[in-house]
């Protein structure tokens, strides 16, 4: 057999293989099940990949949950504030989870949180505190990570603020400690199992400018309908101050 019917013969056959993988392949892509995440039109969506048997456009359209973290040291330990925007204005959030990691010389980890939460359709700034943590946060090197996941979103018809306010506010300075109690209203005909009740204490620089020095928070267990109920809230701060040279700001946590 001369050699040019054997580069013919052995060229054939080669094409025959290709062919026979490129039909497979058509044939594996042709038969793959319709998912929500194929970017295809091809099973009664709504619209790429949302609507009919796949997630709600609506949701799917929803911006993420901001997250800012403020941090500042009293004492050997660490506290830390997590400011959250929720711009949707029809949609909250019914819960999520959020993972705050504190990393060190070398990307080492220091220190992690990670705890579950909620955040209201338009809430443009919910305050969690996380006082007291254990270590130092001058070890702290770069910015701490935030990740937010897991979210369950919900429309404001089945998720909206509930009502309450606080009143009567005193602000108490004893040296590098502050003391603020209050009354917890709920305004609402409703029973909650609980509510969470924060403080954060700042030093007036000038011009309006102002520092954290100082934050914590208590819980109240069930309140009842349209239920007033006192709290006492004793605050450490980085340094000692006079009661003219503080302010204080109260925030409330309270989940339908």
């Amino acid at each position: 057999m001369s050699r040019t019917i054997k580069q013919l013969i052995y060229g054939f056959f080669y094409l025959a293989i290709l062919a026979g993988v490129v039909y497979g392949g058509s044939v594996v892509v042709r038969e793959t099940a319709p998912s929500c995440f194929d970017n295809r039109m091809n099973q009664q969506e709504e619209q790429t990949d949302c609507g009919g048997p796949c997630i709600s456009c609506a949701i799917k359209r929803l911006q993420p949950i901001s997250p800012k973290l403020e941090y500042f040291g009293v004492g050997d330990n660490t506290t830390a504030i997590l400011t959250l925007s929720n711009p949707n204005l029809e949609y909250g959030a019914q819960s999520f989870i959020y993972t705050i990691n504190f990393n060190g010389a070398g990307g080492t980890r220091l220190f992690s949180i990670t705890k579950d939460s909620f955040i209201y359709p338009a809430e443009a700034q919910k305050i969690i505190i996380e006082p007291n943590l254990k270590f130092n946060y001058r070890s702290i090197v770069g910015q701490p990570e935030i990740v937010i996941s897991a979210v369950n979103w919900k429309s404001l018809t089945d998720f909206s603020e509930p009502q309450f306010q606080t009143r009567q506010i005193k602000t108490v300075v004893s040296g590098s400690t502050a003391t603020v109690s209050g009354i917890l209203v709920n305004r609402e005909a409703s029973s909650f199992p609980k509510a969470s009740v924060g403080v954060l204490v700042f030093q007036q620089i000038f011009d309006g400018e102002n520092r954290l020095v100082g934050a914590s928070k208590t819980v109240l267990q069930t309140l009842q309908p349209f239920e007033e109920r006192a709290f006492k809230i004793i605050v450490p701060m980085d340094a000692a101050f006079k009661l003219p040279e503080i302010e204080t700001l109260i925030t409330t946590e309270v989940q339908r």
